[in-house]
């Protein structure tokens, strides 16, 4: 063996003794409420921070019915050394528990775990929360609700919650800040977004094809009617009524897309969507059923008003749709679109995941 080959060896030799070696990193909690996470959870193998689909996966993780999912619990203002990890990447998911919130932020972190970095700090702030989930709901149902809920009419959620439980139906919820706006009915809010939230990424599909962008080169981005500030939903023996406030109103460009999937399955894509238009034709808004291989249809109905859209669908009309073989696991999530007409682009921008069950 040559010279060469021998350090090549070596090298990889070396390499493969450290990547094998554990190591520690210290987190540190800077907020005045617990913090409360896992390591590198199954069901969320394979997810990167930098994933569009990094809110959406998170929110469906949390909405799961899995009540014993055991929480380290990391206290307000404290540290603590995660020692023994293997040298690599790993993925911290956990949230605050706020003491006055109905609602959690939610941190998920990419730790990088390194034997020659002896300390590694990772600070933990609720302000860079990429959403937030539902006190009792899913797998926070140990946290029970709190005898009032702060800072919203109803209940409230990010990322998540659906046409039907009370708050993202996934659990989850968008970050929100200061007061819900009022959306018309004595509905649950399903998720409140602040008026600073823009989302990491955006979609543009053009003649070209579709491509996921960061949310600086979105065209259409705050346009009139793509910031939605609050989603209300219900889901009961009457139907599925599903409420989103949109100051500032809305635009004929503007639809907003609940994508319905059966399951979140590797691999599986939703076969149904529903798209709310408010401006169908002229100040009447329309709802439509889109199912792969079959022709669109209408369904419910839709109100809309200077700063809100309801959607209406009646049990008979539930009944005799493919709405209604959907299983309890089922989820929808939540979009704006905007159609630039006279350049044939459509942009899209990710909202929350909300559960269809009741």
């Amino acid at each position: 063996m040559t010279r060469m080959a021998w350090a090549a060896a070596a090298a990889l030799f070396s390499a493969a003794i450290a990547y094998g070696q554990s190591t520690s990193v210290i987190i540190q909690n800077e907020e005045d409420s617990a913090f409360y996470y896992v390591m590198d959870p199954s069901e969320l193998s394979g997810v990167s921070t930098g994933s569009p689909l990094l809110a959406s996966k998170v929110a469906a993780y949390f909405s799961a019915s899995d009540a014993g999912t055991t929480f380290s619990k990391l206290g307000a203002q404290a540290d603590i050394r995660l020692a023994d990890l293997s040298a690599g990447t790993h993925l911290l998911v956990g949230f605050f528990e706020v003491s006055d919130s109905d609602t959690f932020p939610v941190r998920v972190m990419a730790i990088q775990a390194d034997p020659s970095v002896p300390d590694r700090f990772y600070s933990l702030f609720a302000g860079t929360a990429q959403l937030s989930v539902r006190r009792g709901v899913g797998r926070l149902a140990g946290f029970g609700a709190t005898a009032t809920t702060a800072s919203t009419p109803a209940t409230t959620g990010p990322a998540a919650g659906a046409a039907t439980t009370a708050t993202s139906a996934s659990g989850a919820a968008v970050s929100a800040s200061g007061a819900v706006p009022a959306v018309p009915g004595a509905l649950p809010t399903l998720a409140s977004f602040s008026a600073s939230y823009d989302p990491v990424v955006f979609s543009r599909e053009t003649r070209e094809g579709l491509k996921v962008l960061p949310i600086a080169q979105a065209r259409s981005w705050a346009q009139t009617g793509t910031r939605i500030a609050a989603v209300q939903g219900l889901r009961d023996d009457t139907g599925l009524k599903i409420a989103l406030s949109v100051p500032g109103g809305f635009s004929p460009s503007v639809s907003y897309f609940l994508y319905v999937f059966d399951s979140r399955s590797a691999g599986t894509e939703n076969a149904l969507t529903l798209e709310i238009q408010p401006l169908a034709r002229g100040d009447r808004g329309a709802c439509i059923l889109w199912q792969k291989g079959s022709t669109p249809r209408l369904i419910g109905t839709v109100k809309t008003d200077s700063d809100s859209v309801e959607l209406d669908v009646s049990q008979a009309d539930l009944a005799s749709s493919p709405l209604a073989s959907l299983g309890d696991s089922a989820t929808m999530d939540l979009t704006a679109g905007w159609y630039d007409r006279a350049l044939g682009v459509w942009e899209e921008f990710y909202y929350t995941t909300l559960a269809v069950t009741r």
